[in-house]
This record gives structure tokens, sequence and C-alpha cells, in this order.
């Protein structure tokens, strides 16, 4: 009986490791990459040769911004030429190539292992995979886009490793939802300076570390967040927790701005038409133009 009971409950684990390594398999899957020539591209957009990385949020990986790459590619504004893949051991591997020619090219970072309860690994990862763009591809500078923890991911990499010299530097940052100090909750959790009144080890971290920013001072940061029903918070993200990232940055880049996406919850912050939009005005839109 004790036999039947371990070998039916081995086989139950094993189903479910299975089933775990699929799911990981599937959500890795990015959406099919399309350089974009110079000839397609549309005339709404700024054509430059900077990479931009994205980079998904907790528990999701290439599903996080297929829908938003792959609009960007139906619109001519851009095109996908790279997804590097973190695997479950912290490996990296490159898919595709990316050329110095390559127009507005967009690289779509996954990872294996995605449902931690810190989002430091992604960081340091994200450090590793820039530190390679720039050894192996010549990467001089780059854009980046994070969702959620993603985001939260990009801040900490920028603040507490960006002043290596082994790395690209910073051009423009679009942060969506990205919770910076999950302390806080409430405005007035908040000083009259910006700084919270008390603050999580890592967000202590980072203002330890924030002198590190002088090393990519001319980077312009676009901190988006939404609010939804008229709430403080996007049912996920408190908008305070996005700010928290204000005080850190604001005598350092003042390229920093702050877009608040009304009626607009977690999910909807990256996964709707008026959020496609909105990044790729932020990113390649022309002077003048309107995010």
């Amino acid at each position: 009986m004790h036999r039947r009971i371990w070998t039916i409950t081995s086989a139950l684990v094993l189903m479910l490791g299975a089933s775990f390594v699929l799911f990981h398999k599937v959500t890795s899957i990015g959406v099919t990459a399309e350089p974009l020539k110079s000839s397609q591209v549309n005339k709404s957009v700024i054509q430059t040769h900077t990479p931009t990385i994205f980079m998904p949020g907790w528990a999701t990986s290439a599903n996080s911004f297929n829908a938003m790459i792959g609009y960007m590619q139906g619109e001519r504004t851009a095109g996908k030429v790279m997804r590097i893949n973190v695997d479950f051991f912290g490996r990296i591997h490159v898919i595709g190539r990316l050329k110095k020619t390559d127009i507005n090219p967009l690289i779509q970072v996954t990872f294996d292992r995605n449902l931690g309860n810190s989002y430091q690994p992604q960081a340091k990862w994200l450090n590793q995979i820039l530190m390679l763009l720039k050894r192996r591809y010549h990467v001089n500078e780059y854009n980046a886009v994070g969702h959620s923890w993603g985001g939260s991911a990009m801040v900490t990499q920028l603040i507490r490793y960006g002043n290596d010299e082994r790395l690209p530097k910073l051009h423009k940052m679009v942060l969506l939802s990205a919770p910076v100090d999950e302390s806080i909750d409430r405005p007035k959790d908040v000083l009259p300076s910006g700084k919270p009144k008390r603050s999580s080890h890592s967000y202590r971290q980072l203002i330890a570390a924030r002198n590190n920013l002088w090393a990519n001072s001319q980077a312009q940061i676009f901190n988006v967040y939404g609010s939804a029903n008229g709430e403080d918070t996007d049912n996920s993200v408190p908008i305070v927790q996005a700010q928290a990232l204000r005080y850190l940055v604001h005598d350092i880049v003042p390229q920093y701005h702050e877009i608040l996406m009304k009626n607009t919850n977690h999910h909807q912050i990256h996964t709707t038409i008026r959020s496609y939009k909105l990044v790729t005005n932020l990113l390649f839109g022309k002077p003048g133009s309107k995010p």
C-alpha cells in the first residue's frame, strides 16, 4: 500500500514537473523576428540604431510583450532582431542577430526562472546581458522597457551597477507600473521631500548607490503608472510605489518624467493599443510629437 502511494505521488511530481517545464518552454517563445528595412519605416518615427530591450514582469516571459512588439512591427515603427533567454540555471542564450545597420531594433528578454520572491536575480542577469551586448555586438547605448517587476529589475540594475564601464549607456527607459519601494501604499507614507517615511531593504540599497546614476545622468526616464477606477493604484501597484523613483533621480537625471494613465489597471498598462502607442512615441517619436 505504501509503495503504491509512493508510486502515485512520484508520478504526480513528475507530471507537475513536466507541466512546469512545458509552461516555461511555451511562455519563452517570443514573437517572430522581423528586422525593419529602411524603405519600410513608418514616416511618423525617427530612425535609430539603438537597440531597445524588453523586460517582462513576474510570472511572465515572452507573453508579456509579444503583443506590443507585434504592434510595433505591424506599424513598421520598429523590428525585433533578437531574443535573449536566461535559462533556469542562469545561462544566457542568444537567438537571432543584432547588426549595426538595424533600424529601431528590438530585443526581447525572456526568463525560464521567473516565479521567485525577488527581482534581484533578474537585475543581475540584465547586467550580464548588457555586458554581453557591449562586448559582443559593440552596443554603446540602449533603450529599455519594463513592466512591473521587470521595470523594478531595470531600475535596480541601473542604480546599483550602471556605473560599470563595461556597460553601454542608457538612452531611454520606459517603466510601466514598476514598484520601486514596496513598503509604502499611500501618499501619506511619503515625506514632502519625496523620500518614503519607511523603506524596504532593497530601496535603502538604491539610496546608498544613487550616486552611480551620474554615469547615466544624460538618460531620459519615463515613469508610467496607472490609476484604476480613479484610485491611487492600478489594482496591483500603488502609485506611490512607482513614484518612489522620483526621490532617487530628482537631482541627478534632469530628463525624468512621470506619466499617469487614467482608467488603466496593471494588466492594461502593457497590453492595450493606448499603451502601445505611448511606448512607441516615447521611444521613437519625432521631436515635438506628443505621447
